[in-house]
């Protein structure tokens, strides 16, 4: 009978446990085959030239093994055909994270043994047991390839005929995998959260929000799962090597936050919410998972006299930041948020780097946002999703430009996020989740002192200017202000008491309560230079001119 020289590999993967990644074993067949019969013990024909798996250069390839997910192959050793006896059967696997290493051999009902290569072929270790005793090789290995060999004897091979076997190449548990599989109850849970550190022992964004969701995929969420979620925040997600905004962002989708009251989307019609509790919705999860971690609540746009939205949201086109973040980017749009975007420009100005590190860009078409609310560092998360007028212009920040166009998108981000916040209640606004047109509702019309602060974290003062010392900041405290790196904004001018030389930019009354950022005093011209948020009619004034103009400075206190 005329024997096929290939072998026969089958690869079998357990069914889904959970989210995201299949675990269990893998299985594999090894057997040499006659006319088809895949179950044959017959070895392949040796004698027409080397057979697949005969050696290390064609080994068979059995994945990667991680913790629950090994391979077990399931083979023949030690036939013989027309003279050659099939000695060696090679197999060649990954680890995909170190760690503890188990190969064992098991089923013999003749010897075998069991050899471990590295990836240079190097031996690594071996297991050579009399008799037909199982073998076992445990080692701690690196991530790489490595090369498993079983072999049967050819000396005097009367005594060591064919012998199926097993050789299962598993990886064991390291300490933070056993210490979560014993913290979590829920199989779903325990399933994502392990899976998330297969190949590494750092918890990701993603690998957050997967285990996050996976506590909706087989419907409501349990009270076990709430348990399991909370507990694996106080002991994995809220340690020192997570990012903060994925610990602050985490905790309020699981545990409670004002801001989980509604839920406005992109129809800017707001929703009821409510925090997560056992029975909640998938729905419910999701969207709690949407709005703080994805970016998916964006604020509401705001309505004309006939009730109708003035726009609707378009995806945004361009970088967070273009040659660098400067003062001059900042305009102002439909949205009375001066007193916001004002200490904005100043913080580009004076301390720069505050405003790179206050976006931390997630790699998804979306950025996690940082403020200080309440003495303590707050995160809300923006999409690429903004507020455009039916020309595809913005309608807020970034007003005037098109949103296919290759903007900076820094400050429409940094305005939308401060509209986000607002619903937590703490930056002392309305609590809306809305832009607001003019002053009077979501953003528009606030404090420029609390706004630096909600920017920075910096303590900020206010004082009058008067031509008065003893009554206000004096000529030249305010030019030491302006020249060190402190934040400085002025508004609330009084527009009648200064007559503007011809030629210069007029003031108008419109503008009273308007608030501006000081960003530099040249000593030669004697003359500070103050932009408006706007982006147009900057103003350009002598020291005895904006000591008449009143009005009140604040600048940030470091």
């Amino acid at each position: 009978m005329l024997l096929k020289s290939t072998k026969s590999i089958v690869a079998s993967a357990s069914p889904f446990i959970g989210r995201d990644e299949i675990t269990g074993t893998r299985t594999y067949t090894n057997y040499s085959y006659s006319n088809g019969d895949a179950q044959a013990w017959q070895s392949a024909n040796e004698s027409f030239g080397i057979d697949r798996g005969d050696n290390l250069t064609n080994a068979i390839g059995v994945g990667t093994v991680v913790y629950r997910s090994g391979s077990t192959v399931n083979g023949v050793i030690g036939t013989s055909s027309n003279g050659v006896r099939d000695q060696n059967d090679y197999f060649s696997f990954t680890v995909g994270k170190s760690g503890t290493v188990n190969l064992s051999l098991n089923g013999l009902s003749r010897n075998a043994a069991l050899v471990l290569y590295d990836a240079n072929h190097n031996l690594v270790s071996w297991s050579d047991k009399a008799s037909n005793t199982s073998e076992l090789i445990s080692r701690n290995l690196s991530t790489g390839t490595y090369f498993a060999r079983v072999y049967s004897y050819d000396q005097q091979p009367w005594n060591h005929g064919a012998t199926g076997y097993s050789l299962n190449i598993v990886r064991q548990a390291d300490a933070l995998e056993n210490y979560w599989q014993n913290l979590l109850s829920d199989s779903s849970v325990e399933n994502a959260a392990l899976n998330s550190i297969k190949f590494d022992n750092s918890l990701s964004r993603a690998d957050t929000i997967g285990i996050l969701k996976s506590a909706g995929d087989f419907g409501s969420v349990t009270s076990t799962e709430l348990t399991d979620l909370r507990n694996f925040y106080n002991n994995a997600i809220n340690t020192t090597n997570v990012a903060t905004d994925l610990k602050v962002l985490s905790q309020k989708v699981l545990f409670s936050d004002t801001s989980n009251q509604w839920y406005t989307g992109s129809d800017s019609i707001r929703a009821n919410l409510g925090n997560l509790a056992p029975d909640s919705s998938t729905t419910q999860l999701n969207l709690l998972i949407g709005k703080h971690l994805l970016g998916t609540d964006r604020p509401a746009i705001h309505r004309d006299a006939s009730n109708n939205l003035v726009g609707n949201y378009t995806r945004a086109n361009g970088s967070l930041f273009m040659n660098g973040a400067t003062a001059a980017d900042v305009v102002q749009g439909a949205t009375g948020d001066c007193y916001f975007l004002a200490p904005l420009a100043g913080t580009v100005n004076d301390k720069n780097s505050m405003i790179s590190d206050m976006f931390r860009d997630n790699s998804d078409g979306t950025w996690s946002v940082r403020f200080h609310t309440n003495g303590k560092l707050d995160y809300v998360t923006v999409d690429r999703m903004m507020a455009t007028n039916a020309a595809g212009h913005y309608i807020y920040a970034n007003s005037g430009q098109l949103v296919a166009g290759n903007n900076e998108l820094w400050v429409a981000l940094a305005e939308k996020a401060y509209a986000q916040v607002n619903e937590s209640g703490r930056i002392g606004q309305d609590g809306a989740n809305l832009y607001g047109n003019g002053n009077d509702n979501g953003i528009g019309w606030g404090f420029k002192g609390a706004a630096t602060t909600h920017i920075t974290g910096l303590t900020t003062t206010s004082e009058s200017l008067s031509n008065n010392a003893a009554t206000g900041l004096s000529e030249a405290e305010l030019i030491n202000l302006v020249n060190s790196n402190r934040i400085v904004t002025i508004g609330g001018f009084n527009t009648n008491a200064i007559g503007i030389d011809a030629g210069e930019t007029s003031i108008n009354t419109a503008v009273q309560g308007h608030d501006y950022t000081i960003t530099g005093y040249n000593a030669t011209t004697g003359r500070f230079t103050i932009r408006n948020p706007w982006g147009s009619q900057h103003l350009s004034l002598a020291s005895n001119q904006l000591m008449q103009l009143g009005g009140t400075i604040t600048y940030s206190n470091s």
